[in-house]
Protein backbone atom coordinates (compact mmCIF):
# COMPACT_ATOMS: atom_id res chain seq x y z
CA UNK A 1 0.00 0.00 0.00
CA UNK A 2 1.31 3.46 -0.94
CA UNK A 3 2.60 5.67 1.83
CA UNK A 4 -0.41 7.98 2.34
CA UNK A 5 -0.63 10.43 5.23
CA UNK A 6 -3.44 10.31 7.82
CA UNK A 7 -4.56 13.72 6.60
CA UNK A 8 -5.07 12.38 3.08
CA UNK A 9 -6.91 9.35 4.42
CA UNK A 10 -9.17 11.58 6.50
CA UNK A 11 -10.03 13.65 3.44
CA UNK A 12 -10.73 10.41 1.53
CA UNK A 13 -13.22 9.46 4.24
CA UNK A 14 -14.94 12.85 4.07
CA UNK A 15 -15.29 12.58 0.29
CA UNK A 16 -16.62 9.04 0.55
CA UNK A 17 -19.21 9.93 3.19
CA UNK A 18 -20.32 12.94 1.14
CA UNK A 19 -21.56 10.47 -1.48
CA UNK A 20 -23.36 8.33 1.12
CA UNK A 21 -25.65 10.52 3.24
CA UNK A 22 -27.27 7.37 4.66
CA UNK A 23 -23.95 6.52 6.31
CA UNK A 24 -21.52 3.62 6.06
CA UNK A 25 -20.19 1.03 8.47
CA UNK A 26 -16.55 1.20 9.52
CA UNK A 27 -15.87 -2.08 7.74
CA UNK A 28 -17.42 -0.74 4.53
CA UNK A 29 -15.37 2.45 4.69
CA UNK A 30 -12.19 0.47 5.30
CA UNK A 31 -12.95 -1.84 2.38
CA UNK A 32 -13.79 0.92 -0.08
CA UNK A 33 -10.68 2.93 0.80
CA UNK A 34 -8.42 -0.12 1.21
CA UNK A 35 -7.64 0.83 4.80
CA UNK A 36 -7.02 -1.35 7.85
CA UNK A 37 -10.21 -1.27 9.89
CA UNK A 38 -8.33 -0.02 12.97
CA UNK A 39 -7.04 3.03 11.08
CA UNK A 40 -10.45 3.79 9.60
CA UNK A 41 -11.97 3.60 13.07
CA UNK A 42 -9.34 5.93 14.55
CA UNK A 43 -9.80 8.55 11.84
CA UNK A 44 -13.60 8.37 12.14
CA UNK A 45 -13.27 8.84 15.87
CA UNK A 46 -11.27 12.02 15.30
CA UNK A 47 -13.89 13.32 12.87
CA UNK A 48 -16.62 12.49 15.39
CA UNK A 49 -14.79 14.16 18.25
CA UNK A 50 -14.53 17.34 16.18
CA UNK A 51 -18.22 17.11 15.17
CA UNK A 52 -17.44 16.59 11.48
CA UNK A 53 -19.00 13.09 11.51
CA UNK A 54 -21.76 11.38 13.47
CA UNK A 55 -22.21 7.71 14.37
CA UNK A 56 -25.80 6.49 14.37
CA UNK A 57 -26.77 4.97 17.71
CA UNK A 58 -28.80 2.18 16.09
CA UNK A 59 -26.91 1.19 12.93
CA UNK A 60 -23.47 2.30 14.14
CA UNK A 61 -22.93 3.73 10.65
CA UNK A 62 -20.98 6.94 10.22
CA UNK A 63 -22.22 9.92 8.22
CA UNK A 64 -21.06 13.49 7.79
CA UNK A 65 -22.37 16.02 10.28
CA UNK A 66 -24.22 19.17 9.24
CA UNK A 67 -21.19 21.09 10.52
CA UNK A 68 -19.15 19.82 7.55
CA UNK A 69 -21.60 21.17 4.98
CA UNK A 70 -21.99 24.37 6.99
CA UNK A 71 -18.31 25.16 6.51
CA UNK A 72 -18.80 25.29 2.75
CA UNK A 73 -21.93 27.41 3.11
CA UNK A 74 -20.06 29.74 5.47
CA UNK A 75 -17.27 30.10 2.91
CA UNK A 76 -19.73 30.91 0.11
CA UNK A 77 -21.51 33.39 2.38
CA UNK A 78 -18.29 35.15 3.31
CA UNK A 79 -17.29 35.68 -0.32
CA UNK A 80 -20.76 36.93 -1.24
CA UNK A 81 -21.46 34.18 -3.76
CA UNK A 82 -25.22 33.88 -3.30
CA UNK A 83 -25.85 37.60 -3.19
CA UNK A 84 -24.26 38.31 -6.56
CA UNK A 85 -24.67 35.03 -8.47
CA UNK A 86 -28.09 33.73 -7.47
CA UNK A 87 -30.16 36.52 -9.05
CA UNK A 88 -28.50 35.81 -12.42
CA UNK A 89 -29.23 32.09 -12.11
CA UNK A 90 -32.81 32.71 -11.03
CA UNK A 91 -33.40 34.98 -14.02
CA UNK A 92 -31.92 32.46 -16.46
CA UNK A 93 -33.99 29.63 -14.96
CA UNK A 94 -37.15 31.72 -15.20
CA UNK A 95 -36.51 32.70 -18.81
CA UNK A 96 -35.66 29.17 -19.97
CA UNK A 97 -38.00 27.21 -17.71
CA UNK A 98 -35.23 24.66 -17.07
CA UNK A 99 -32.62 23.68 -14.48
CA UNK A 100 -29.62 26.02 -14.25
CA UNK A 101 -26.30 25.26 -12.58
CA UNK A 102 -22.96 26.99 -12.09
CA UNK A 103 -19.64 25.28 -11.50
CA UNK A 104 -16.30 26.87 -10.58
CA UNK A 105 -12.89 25.74 -11.78
CA UNK A 106 -10.38 24.84 -9.10
CA UNK A 107 -7.13 22.88 -9.49
CA UNK A 108 -8.19 21.41 -12.82
CA UNK A 109 -11.60 20.28 -11.53
CA UNK A 110 -15.10 21.71 -11.72
CA UNK A 111 -17.13 22.09 -8.53
CA UNK A 112 -20.88 22.73 -8.41
CA UNK A 113 -21.56 25.88 -6.39
CA UNK A 114 -25.12 27.08 -7.12
CA UNK A 115 -28.32 26.21 -8.97
CA UNK A 116 -31.84 27.38 -9.79
CA UNK A 117 -34.91 25.45 -10.94
CA UNK A 118 -37.06 26.99 -13.65
CA UNK A 119 -39.50 24.13 -14.29
CA UNK A 120 -42.61 24.21 -12.11
CA UNK A 121 -44.64 21.42 -13.70
CA UNK A 122 -44.37 18.40 -15.99
CA UNK A 123 -41.02 16.72 -16.52
CA UNK A 124 -38.30 18.15 -14.31
CA UNK A 125 -34.57 17.62 -14.12
CA UNK A 126 -33.55 18.26 -10.52
CA UNK A 127 -30.23 16.54 -9.74
CA UNK A 128 -28.40 16.65 -6.44
CA UNK A 129 -25.30 18.87 -6.16
CA UNK A 130 -22.80 16.07 -5.70
CA UNK A 131 -19.44 15.55 -7.36
CA UNK A 132 -18.56 18.03 -10.10
CA UNK A 133 -18.98 17.14 -13.78
CA UNK A 134 -16.55 14.81 -15.55
CA UNK A 135 -14.49 16.99 -17.86
CA UNK A 136 -14.68 14.94 -21.07
CA UNK A 137 -18.25 13.63 -20.70
CA UNK A 138 -20.35 16.71 -19.94
CA UNK A 139 -21.28 20.01 -21.54
CA UNK A 140 -19.85 21.92 -18.59
CA UNK A 141 -16.59 20.00 -18.64
CA UNK A 142 -16.01 20.38 -22.35
CA UNK A 143 -17.05 24.05 -22.32
CA UNK A 144 -14.38 24.74 -19.71
CA UNK A 145 -11.72 22.65 -21.46
CA UNK A 146 -12.34 24.61 -24.67
CA UNK A 147 -10.94 27.74 -23.00
CA UNK A 148 -7.56 26.08 -22.36
CA UNK A 149 -4.95 25.54 -25.04
CA UNK A 150 -5.15 22.07 -26.54
CA UNK A 151 -2.11 20.66 -24.73
CA UNK A 152 -3.39 21.79 -21.31
CA UNK A 153 -6.91 20.51 -22.04
CA UNK A 154 -5.62 17.06 -22.97
CA UNK A 155 -3.33 17.03 -19.92
CA UNK A 156 -6.29 17.76 -17.64
CA UNK A 157 -8.24 14.81 -19.05
CA UNK A 158 -5.23 12.49 -18.92
CA UNK A 159 -5.14 12.90 -15.15
CA UNK A 160 -8.17 10.60 -14.88
CA UNK A 161 -8.35 9.24 -18.40
CA UNK A 162 -11.60 8.65 -20.24
CA UNK A 163 -13.00 6.56 -17.39
CA UNK A 164 -16.57 7.51 -16.50
CA UNK A 165 -17.92 7.93 -12.96
CA UNK A 166 -20.00 4.89 -12.03
CA UNK A 167 -23.33 6.71 -12.31
CA UNK A 168 -22.72 8.10 -15.81
CA UNK A 169 -24.64 6.64 -18.74
CA UNK A 170 -21.89 7.18 -21.31
CA UNK A 171 -19.92 9.73 -23.28
CA UNK A 172 -19.82 10.78 -26.91
CA UNK A 173 -16.09 11.52 -26.47
CA UNK A 174 -13.85 8.51 -25.86
CA UNK A 175 -10.48 9.49 -27.31
CA UNK A 176 -8.08 12.41 -27.41
CA UNK A 177 -8.69 12.86 -31.13
CA UNK A 178 -12.45 13.14 -30.59
CA UNK A 179 -11.91 15.50 -27.68
CA UNK A 180 -9.62 17.80 -29.67
CA UNK A 181 -12.15 18.05 -32.50
CA UNK A 182 -15.04 18.64 -30.09
CA UNK A 183 -13.15 21.40 -28.24
CA UNK A 184 -12.32 23.10 -31.53
CA UNK A 185 -16.02 23.21 -32.44
CA UNK A 186 -17.00 24.49 -28.99
CA UNK A 187 -14.41 27.25 -29.19
CA UNK A 188 -15.87 28.35 -32.54
CA UNK A 189 -19.53 28.43 -31.45
CA UNK A 190 -19.00 29.52 -27.83
CA UNK A 191 -20.96 26.78 -26.05
CA UNK A 192 -21.05 23.01 -25.51
CA UNK A 193 -23.82 20.41 -25.75
CA UNK A 194 -24.26 17.10 -23.99
CA UNK A 195 -27.17 14.78 -24.80
CA UNK A 196 -27.89 11.47 -23.02
CA UNK A 197 -24.35 11.27 -21.62
CA UNK A 198 -24.17 11.74 -17.86
CA UNK A 199 -27.92 11.00 -17.63
CA UNK A 200 -30.07 9.24 -20.23
CA UNK A 201 -32.88 11.49 -21.40
CA UNK A 202 -31.21 14.74 -20.34
CA UNK A 203 -29.65 17.37 -22.59
CA UNK A 204 -27.50 20.24 -21.35
CA UNK A 205 -26.12 23.40 -22.95
CA UNK A 206 -23.16 25.03 -21.19
CA UNK A 207 -21.19 28.24 -21.69
CA UNK A 208 -17.84 29.12 -20.13
CA UNK A 209 -17.70 32.02 -17.67
CA UNK A 210 -15.03 34.30 -19.13
CA UNK A 211 -12.06 35.54 -17.13
CA UNK A 212 -11.79 39.33 -17.35
CA UNK A 213 -8.01 38.96 -17.63
CA UNK A 214 -8.22 36.60 -20.58
CA UNK A 215 -7.23 33.38 -18.82
CA UNK A 216 -9.07 30.04 -18.80
CA UNK A 217 -12.75 30.22 -17.93
CA UNK A 218 -13.56 30.71 -14.25
CA UNK A 219 -16.21 28.02 -14.51
CA UNK A 220 -19.36 27.34 -16.52
CA UNK A 221 -23.08 27.99 -16.42
CA UNK A 222 -25.49 25.50 -17.93
CA UNK A 223 -29.14 24.95 -18.75
CA UNK A 224 -30.36 21.34 -18.67
CA UNK A 225 -33.64 19.55 -19.04
CA UNK A 226 -35.43 16.52 -20.52
CA UNK A 227 -34.18 15.84 -24.04
CA UNK A 228 -37.74 15.89 -25.40
CA UNK A 229 -37.79 19.60 -24.58
CA UNK A 230 -34.17 20.34 -25.49
CA UNK A 231 -33.46 19.66 -29.18
CA UNK A 232 -30.84 21.71 -31.01
CA UNK A 233 -33.50 24.22 -32.03
CA UNK A 234 -34.33 24.82 -28.37
CA UNK A 235 -30.64 25.31 -27.69
CA UNK A 236 -30.50 28.08 -30.27
CA UNK A 237 -33.48 29.75 -28.58
CA UNK A 238 -31.95 29.80 -25.10
CA UNK A 239 -28.39 30.53 -26.21
CA UNK A 240 -28.64 34.36 -26.08
CA UNK A 241 -29.83 34.17 -22.47
CA UNK A 242 -27.21 31.57 -21.55
CA UNK A 243 -24.34 33.54 -23.06
CA UNK A 244 -25.57 36.74 -21.42
CA UNK A 245 -25.66 35.02 -18.02
CA UNK A 246 -22.12 33.69 -18.53
CA UNK A 247 -20.88 37.18 -19.39
CA UNK A 248 -22.63 38.72 -16.37
CA UNK A 249 -21.18 36.10 -14.03
CA UNK A 250 -17.69 36.81 -15.38
CA UNK A 251 -18.12 40.52 -14.77
CA UNK A 252 -19.08 40.16 -11.10
CA UNK A 253 -17.31 36.89 -10.20
CA UNK A 254 -16.70 37.15 -6.44
CA UNK A 255 -14.20 34.33 -5.93
CA UNK A 256 -10.64 35.59 -6.46
CA UNK A 257 -9.14 32.44 -4.98
CA UNK A 258 -11.05 30.20 -7.43
CA UNK A 259 -9.99 32.52 -10.21
CA UNK A 260 -6.32 32.13 -9.35
CA UNK A 261 -6.50 28.34 -9.08
CA UNK A 262 -8.44 27.99 -12.33
CA UNK A 263 -5.45 29.41 -14.20
CA UNK A 264 -2.85 27.14 -12.62
CA UNK A 265 -1.05 24.76 -15.00
CA UNK A 266 -1.23 21.03 -14.49
CA UNK A 267 1.66 19.87 -12.35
Amino acid sequence: MANVSPTERTLDIIELLADHPEGLAVSDIARRLKLPKSIAHRLLSILSDRDFAIQDDVTQHYRLAIRTAALGLRFFGNIGLNEVCQPILNRLAQRTGEFVRVCAAENGELVWIASAQGSSEGLRYDPTMEAGPALHATANGRAWLSTLNEADALAQVRRKGFILPRDYAGSSVTSEQQLSEELRQIKERGYAVSADESVIGITAFAAPIPDREGGPALGCVSVAGPSVRMPQSRGREIMPDLLTAAKELGQIWPIPRFKKLASMPVG
